[in-house]
Formats: C-alpha cells, structure tokens, sequence
C-alpha cells in the first residue's frame, strides 16, 4: 500500500515486517522465548507486524514498525550527498523481540520512561508496586513489557503513521487502562515529528518518550565516530543522583564549573572519561523554559566530518542524555546487573547455557561449578543490522521527558494522570547538515 501526501512531498508505504504467533511475546520473564518464534501452534493466526516507510524530496527516510512504536531505520544525506542509516536496529523480528538483545532501540518508551525507585509510588493514598528489571531494584522504562514491547495497531491518516495501544489495568503493577497513542510524521524540512499522547480510566502515571541511539556518521560507525561528535544542551540544572545508584536523590544542582555543563558544545571524545564514574552520561538534565508554548529547543549534535545535525525540540520539563556506556562489551555478571541485556536471572541462566553447554542432570552442578572456576567470557557485541557490531559508547539517546521518579518527589513536575485528563509530548528530531567548519 502507498500513500501520497496532499503537500506531494512525502510519501508513505505499507508494509509487513514480520509475524507474530500468539503466545510467544506474553512475558519477557520466560513465560515465552522472544528469540524463538515457534510457529507450532494449531491453526492460530499470527499476528502480523506492520512496517510504514516515509520518504520526503529530501532523500530522508524513516521505517517504522508496529512492534514497540519502533524506529527501524532512519536514512538522512551527508554534506556530500551520501545517505546513511543514523539508528541502531535490527533486520529481523525475532531480534527486536529479544530483550537479550533489544536495549529499546528506536521504541516508545512507557507507561513510564527512565526510573522509578524500587518501582513504588503511592496515589492517593494507595501504594503500588511495579515490576523491577533495573538491577532487580527499580523500574526501569515502563517494565518488562513495557510500550516498547507490545504489538501496536498501525495506519496511515493522511501524512501521519498513527499507532495506538490499550495497556490495560494492572499491567506491569500499574493502575487503569490507559488508551496510548503516537503519530510519526516526516516534514519536507527534514523534521521527524512524533506526537505522543494518553488517556486514562484511573489516576496513574504516565511519562512517554523515545529510545532511539543516534549515530549520526552511520549506526555502525561506532565510538571512534561518536567521540567526533559536538553535543549541547539547553539545561543549566540536572536531577543529581549518587554515582552508585542512577536514580535522582531529589536534588537539582547547577551544571555551571563541572563536566554537565554541555551548554556550549562539547567534543565527547572529551567528556565520557571525565563522568563519574567513568562510564559516560546516563542523566537527567533540566530544560531551560520559556514563555513560548509548545515545544522548545533541547538538544544540538553535530558530527563534523559528514556535516550531519541533528536538533530535537520537546514540551517536557527534562531529557535523558545517553552514552551507550552499557553496550557490550561486558561479562555475563556485568549483565545480571543491566536493565539493557539480562533483566531477568532465567535469561542470564540461559546465557550461561549457551556460553558452557546445558549438560545432562547429573552433570549440572559440576559444570556450573567448574564455570564458576574460570573467568566468565566477554561479550563483545551485539549484532545489528546490516551486519553491524554494536559496542560500548558507539552511539547516544537525547530523550525528552519529565524528571525520574517525579512521582516520589513534591517538587518534581507532576507526572499523575487523571480521568478526563489528556497526557501529551510533542518531540521534534530535526536534521540537517552543516557545510562549514563551525557549530
């Protein structure tokens, strides 16, 4: 199916990304296997996994696919004139479906993106607890099958993909049945605009962004590339949190003397060494406000040697800023301790297994005890599309939303949704390129 935009510069193609069977994406807690899709299930009809291509008169392209609300690929012209893919994903299905490999690349996160400390909140009066696939202590990006793994409905309204998705009450501990919706449309001036919004049937929270790792030399260009990238925030505040902990303790400090100070652009090759502690930034920056409604500059990068820019523009109080310093490479324990790779201790089981060899009945404590004996090997990548190997720092995520855990902070922007109430955000990526050799 392809549809034509009213303006004539854009155009939008339907298409099927995969297949889904029943049963085999209910639980990323071993209740089903992602990675293995059996198509062994009687006469059930799979569920088929939609994917939308926009394309402008500007050589930019953006696929899309109802599995998360994802970003599979997103195509953009250098100074030169040649096109690259600047998003980590993947060719396949059953990889985006993997939660040992899919560190939410490119999905919508929610119910609640980043962090809920030890995945409690109170409403009125009521505590609720989440599900904890962050280190086995906080909630983390709306869960274990949170928006970004869910199968949304998908279609096409004119120059928009609409996507919409019910979760429903009690899903991950949270209360209601909240009705998501999210319309991605691609501008004839390069602009990606994804409007986000959400209803509810009881107060709950709500807190919805976007997960996608820009590389903007290429998705495989890894971290020698992304140290040549100039980065700059519009914050002069960030949500302090203990380096030994990444939840904001409450406190909002000034960036101004200290390696958070990104308002004029920096190099990141600079940078990553200098954050405590050691490992890049992971944290939740304060956008400066203004009077003018709507959304409002976040964000700049600039990678120099292709020319490629791109600015993000958003109507929330914060944005997350990412490193990738929790890509591979990492031991399977470094991984028992990522929400990114192995949330759950069946799954790093699981690793071992493939790592050592499952062994008979007799055998299994042996084996794992003479594995224990040894240092455990390192994982060097994970394999993306196009044959990519994504590593350590090879890419970033600037994601607008509000503060972590402002549900259990006063003085944090409210995040409660209520009945009659509409959550909205408004995201803009803009790209572009810059010919010269200045910011």
């Amino acid at each position: 199916m392809t549809t034509t935009c009213n303006c004539r510069d854009a155009q939008i193609v339907e298409g099927i990304f995969g297949e889904i069977y029943p049963g085999s994406f209910q639980s990323a807690s071993g209740d089903a296997e992602y990675g293995s899709i059996s198509k062994d299930v009687g006469s059930l009809a799979p569920v088929k996994i939609k994917s939308y291509t926009l394309t402008n008169n500007n050589r930019m392209q953006v696929v899309l696919i109802t599995w998360g609300a994802t970003i599979v690929s997103l195509t953009c012209p250098d100074k030169f004139g040649s096109s690259a893919d600047v998003v980590m994903g993947f060719d396949d299905l059953d990889s985006y479906m993997d939660p040992n490999l899919n560190l939410f690349f490119g999905s919508v996160l929610g119910r609640c993106a980043n962090r809920i400390k030890d995945g409690m909140f109170s409403i009125k009066d009521r505590d609720f607890q989440l599900s904890k696939n962050d280190n086995n202590v906080h909630h983390l990006h709306g869960g274990l099958n949170g928006f970004g793994r869910q199968v949304w409905d998908g279609h096409i309204d004119g120059c928009t993909v609409v996507m919409t998705y019910l979760s429903k009450d009690g899903e991950e501990g949270y209360p209601g049945d909240v009705l998501a919706t999210v319309r991605f449309k691609l501008t004839p001036d390069n602009r990606l605009e994804i409007s986000m919004r959400a209803i509810t049937s009881k107060s709950t929270i709500v807190n919805m962004s976007h997960g996608s790792y820009f590389n903007l030399a290429g998705h495989a260009a890894g971290v020698k590339e992304l140290n040549k990238h100039r980065i700059s925030l519009n914050c002069d505040r960030w949500t302090f949190a203990d380096y030994t902990d990444p939840v904001p303790t409450g406190a909002i400090r000034g960036v101004g003397g200290t390696v958070m100070d990104l308002r004029i652009p920096q190099i990141l090759g600079d940078c990553l060494s200098k954050v405590p502690p050691g490992d890049g930034y992971d944290h939740n920056f304060c956008v400066l406000r203004s009077w003018q409604p709507g959304a409002l500059f976040v964000a700049r990068a600039l990678h120099p040697p292709s020319g490629r820019i791109l600015e993000v523009y958003s109507d929330q109080p914060g944005v997350q800023f990412y490193t990738g310093g929790r890509l591979p490479p990492q031991t399977p324990s470094d991984i028992q301790l990522s929400y990114d790779i192995c949330p759950q201790k069946q799954q790093l089981e699981d690793c071992y297994d493939e790592i050592i060899g499952e062994g008979d009945e007799d055998g299994d404590e042996e084996t794992f005890k003479d594995y224990e004996s040894q240092p455990p090997p390192i994982l060097e990548f994970i394999p993306g599309k196009k044959h990519a190997e994504y590593r350590k720092h090879g890419a970033f995520c600037i994601q607008p939303q509000n503060y972590p855990n402002a549900i259990n902070h006063k003085h944090f922007p409210c995040s409660i949704l209520r009945p009659g109430q509409v959550y909205y955000h408004d995201l803009i990526y803009k790209f572009g390129v810059q010919l010269g050799n200045y910011m």
